[in-house]
């Protein structure tokens, strides 16, 4: 699996054409478990504070 796209140029450069999708999914996975903790996490916050009081 190549992270990162190569071609050459007209002078034969390799140059840098982008990243690869295979790991969007996992990337777009993180991040939604990322927001859904953090959610988690403010609630179980919220809960505590307010019982606190």
């Amino acid at each position: 699996m190549e992270l990162f796209r190569y071609s050459r140029d007209v002078y034969g450069q390799q140059t840098l054409e982008g990243m690869s999708w295979d790991l969007f999914w996992v990337f777009l996975g993180l991040a939604v478990a990322t927001i859904v903790g953090h959610m988690i996490f403010k609630a179980v916050i919220e809960k505590k504070s307010a019982a606190d009081t």
